[in-house]
């Protein structure tokens, strides 16, 4: 719904008195949001679609105009007009190859953004994102046409028509995302991060470039100690906090009972930038642990803590995550919206959100909980570690053959930069999962106001990922961390396990915990055997909704198998909530894009628990 959209086409052109043209805009922009054009010529079409308060700059020259959706955290206005300028003249030199120069620009800076530059002189653009991939965007390259687009639908609506990738839907049920450059649909890619797209009018060339792929070999700062370590990276971490503040509007900082948020907001207190921090306590009220220790995270900290009630997620809000993201968000996730509402309605749009996300990889134990001494070995742990739905019956979901499932994975895990197995492991853990993940997660906040986390800083980032796994483990680089930014919240439990990092309790529990993650297919099988596992109810609503719905859609047994997905619905209490909800997610997606029945009117107020 959100963000930039650009569609050329040099072999017919643009003609925009045709009504059938396709923009990928389908009737009026919801409450709270307009589009705008940006820039349009016989060739190319550029538009955004914004809120109020959210960070879109378009300005011009006499032959350059510059389109910046997000934000570039360092740079005063002045400054960055300037410096984006320099990059348009470097790209549209003739002869001149821009792309070591724009590699370092990226690198050094720190920022959530996608940047359109074009010549007006000849109709000549370039597309850069930002070192992370911060904000999802999509492609679409077929000879001398291509569609960019922040919105995954407004591309299938500009195509007419688009397929889903089997191997897509596969991936999804699998892992809970597709890999790589994949998305939903054949044809249609996701812009990997810090990509270049270079549009030649001339010669009606296209080309996408990656500038930069992180590569986790190698810790530079192994020589050094923890403490000093720990001291860098708060340094670092207080200097990302800062430049994500500013532009009039309240800094929230979504604060848990986990280590992530509570540093965020340690790190903000201690460069005294006011903020408020908030918590939710959802309506089974599962979450009061986390509820009591953001309590005294806050106390400790001497700032103001609100507390939000959550009602249940109800139909209406599955729906409105589906329109908000097309499916990049599991339905599960629904339960967040009335929180969202709460933040808007008491802060404003201008609200700037912090969120604590990477911070666990950055700083935690990224790498292997055993041996990796095989690619064989790589795949399987992969899939044990991430798995939601088991391989076989993913594939006989799917109708593909589990062994072109995990070749494609295989493939995938193999193409990264890293040499060391267990470093192509905490690339998977530490970047794909974060750009399909959290950055999507993100990217939903976004539609409420504009989200940011401190620990997707590059300097930081960079920093963090070269400490040695020997001062990770335990968690101590991290408590170390903690303590320079403020000492009273590294004292405070750790809401999951009700103890503090420096406790025996802790060290006994995260022990355990490791020796889990080392077999996670026989913990699962041994807690199944046990029924200690997140079941659904035959009769809640999630169950009797897929089987509302599967017959209802009538694409769907060109993607699924139907006999597969009865035999599920048959035995829903063999299977957890997060295997129903993923499943839930695949199926209201695939009703989304192509019977628009995303749900029934029946489910609408009806609560999902």
């Amino acid at each position: 719904m959100l963000g930039t959209f650009l569609i050329c086409d040099f072999k017919r052109g643009l003609n925009y008195s045709d009504p059938g043209l396709p923009l990928g805009v389908e009737g009026p922009c919801p409450p709270r949001f307009s589009r705008r054009i940006v820039w349009q010529d016989q060739h190319s079409h550029l538009s955004c679609t914004t809120r109020e308060h959210y960070p879109v700059f378009s300005w011009e020259t006499a032959d350059l105009l510059v389109h910046l959706e997000g934000r570039i955290y360092h740079p005063e206005e002045p400054q960055l007009t300037a410096q984006l300028s320099d990059l348009a003249r470097l790209i549209f030199t003739p002869e001149i190859d821009p792309r070591p120069r724009l590699a370092k620009w990226l690198l050094r800076t720190d920022g959530d953004f996608l940047l359109v530059l074009i010549n007006k002189a000849d109709g000549g653009i370039a597309v850069i994102n930002d070192i992370f991939g911060r904000l999802p965007t999509y492609i679409h390259l077929r000879d001398s046409s291509f569609i960019l687009s922040r919105d995954l639908r407004r591309v299938t609506q500009a195509l007419g028509a688009a397929d889903f990738d089997r191997m897509a839907l596969a991936q999804y049920l699998l892992l809970g995302f597709p890999l790589g450059k994949r998305s939903w649909f054949a044809g249609i890619d996701y812009l990997e991060p810090a990509s270049l797209v270079s549009i030649s009018p001339a010669d009606a060339s296209i080309k996408v470039t990656q500038l930069h792929e992180f590569n986790l070999e190698g810790e530079k700062y192994r020589d050094q100690n923890s403490a000093e370590n720990a001291h860098n990276l708060a340094g670092l971490f207080r200097q990302a906090c800062r430049q994500r503040t500013g532009g009039g509007g309240n800094n929230v900082v979504s604060l848990s009972g986990g280590l992530d948020s509570r540093a965020v907001a340690a790190g903000l207190r201690r460069e005294e930038i006011p903020f408020t921090a908030a918590t939710f306590l959802n309506a089974q009220q599962s979450n009061a642990a986390e509820v009591r220790v953001a309590s005294r995270v806050a106390e400790a900290l001497g700032v103001d803590w609100q507390l939000f009630h959550l009602r249940p997620p109800q139909g209406k809000d599955l729906v409105h995550i589906l329109e908000l993201k097309n499916g990049a968000n599991n339905l599960r996730m629904s339960y967040i919206l009335p929180f969202f509402r709460q933040i808007l309605n008491k802060f404003g749009p201008a609200t700037i959100y912090f969120t604590g996300d990477g911070g666990g990889d950055a700083l935690g134990v990224s790498c292997p909980y055993r041996r990796i001494g095989t690619h064989q070995a790589l795949l399987d742990y992969v899939i044990e570690r991430y798995q939601i739905w088991p391989l076989d019956q993913v594939a006989a979901l799917t109708r593909l053959a589990g062994q072109d499932i995990k070749a494609e994975l295989a493939g995938h895990l193999a193409s990264y930069p890293e040499t060391a197995l267990d470093r192509k492991y905490q690339h998977f853990f530490c970047l794909e999962v974060a750009t399909k993940m959290y950055h999507e997660g993100e990217d939903r906040n976004r539609h409420f106001f504009w989200s940011v986390t401190p620990f997707y800083s590059f300097d930081f980032f960079h920093y963090a990922m070269n400490c040695p796994d020997r001062d990770k483990q335990g968690y101590r680089l991290y408590r170390e961390f903690l303590a320079q930014l403020h000492p009273a919240v590294g004292g405070i439990d750790y809401a999951d396990w009700q103890a503090p990092l420096s406790s025996l309790k802790f060290s006994l529990l995260y022990q355990i915990k490791n020796l889990t993650r080392r077999r996670p297919n026989l913990i699962r099988r041994f807690r199944k055997l046990l029924g200690r596992y997140d079941r659904v109810e035959p009769a809640s609503t999630i169950v009797e909704y897929l089987r509302d719905q599967s017959p209802a859609v009538a694409p769907l047994n060109q993607y699924l198998d139907s006999r597969s997905l009865a035999l599920v619905l048959a035995r829903p209490q063999d299977y957890d909530k997060n295997q129903l909800w993923t499943l839930l997610t695949l199926i209201s997606t695939l009703a989304y894009y192509t019977c628009h029945r995303p749900l029934g009117g029946d489910f609408l107020d009806r609560d999902f628990v």
